[in-house]
C-alpha cells in the first residue's frame, strides 16, 4: 500500500504499524513525534496503530537548546 511520509509516498506492507514503519525507514524513536492524518500518536501507541493506505504521516524530530 502507499503512504505519504513527509509529503514523500513510500509502498509499505498493509497492515504495517507505525513501529515497524519506523524500522523500515531506519528511524530512531527516541525524539520524534508522529502525526497520521492530523492526529499526533503516543508513543505508547506505536506499536498497535496499524496504518491503512493513503495515510498522511507527518515524523517530528524533536530539537534541544537553551
Amino acid at each position: 500500500m502507499i503512504i505519504s511520509v513527509n509529503k514523500k509516498d513510500i509502498e509499505v506492507d498493509d497492515n504495517i504499524t507505525i513501529e515497524s514503519m519506523l524500522f523500515f525507514l531506519e528511524i530512531k524513536t527516541e525524539f520524534i513525534a508522529v502525526e497520521v492524518n492530523s492526529t499526533i500518536i503516543p508513543k505508547s501507541e506505536f506499536a498497535i496503530h496499524i496504518l491503512s493506505e493513503n495515510d498522511k504521516i507527518t515524523i517530528i524530530n524533536a530539537v534541544g537548546g537553551g
